[in-house]
């Protein structure tokens, strides 16, 4: 578990699986404030790793305009879980400014390494059973491996 007095709550932007209530309530215990949130000059765009569900990376684009939530005042074991979640232990993600004091996860060098980029991603058009496979299967499984964190 983490306990880090010095860490100060950020807010997180997200557009993908973890805009789930139930994927939210398994991973960090409960479910954020959260706020719509789009953003401008980016695009969500699908990547394949071998053995994973396909999901999304969020790329600068000019033009471009991607909905999603912020995550409010995540707490230090908030983030030590989403960060370890979305890899940055191993430099698929790192966790950025986007704006105004928001975060989200940029994908990095080794993501796409290993990963192809494929199609728009467009929550609105992703299957509803997909927040179950996460919240059932991905999130617990993901626990079970990272007990140090969720102890």
């Amino acid at each position: 578990m983490v306990n880090d007095s010095s860490f100060k709550p950020c807010d997180l932007f997200v557009y993908g699986t973890l805009t789930f209530d139930r994927v939210l309530q398994a991973l960090l215990g409960h479910v954020p404030k959260k706020e719509k949130m789009q953003v401008s000059d980016y695009c969500a765009r699908t990547i394949h790793l071998e053995g994973w569900e396909d999901f999304p990376v969020l790329l600068a684009q000019t033009g471009g305009r991607v909905s999603g939530y912020v995550l409010k005042d995540l707490t230090a074991q908030d983030i030590a879980r989403l960060d370890r979640y979305e890899f940055t232990d191993i430099g698929y993600y790192k966790r950025t400014i986007l704006q105004d004091n928001i975060y989200y996860y940029q994908p990095a060098e080794n993501l796409f390494a290993v990963g192809k980029l494929g199609s728009v991603w467009e929550m609105n058009k992703i299957d509803e059973s997909l927040e179950t496979v996460y919240a059932e299967k991905v999130v617990p499984d993901f626990m079970a491996e990272n007990m140090d964190l969720f102890g």
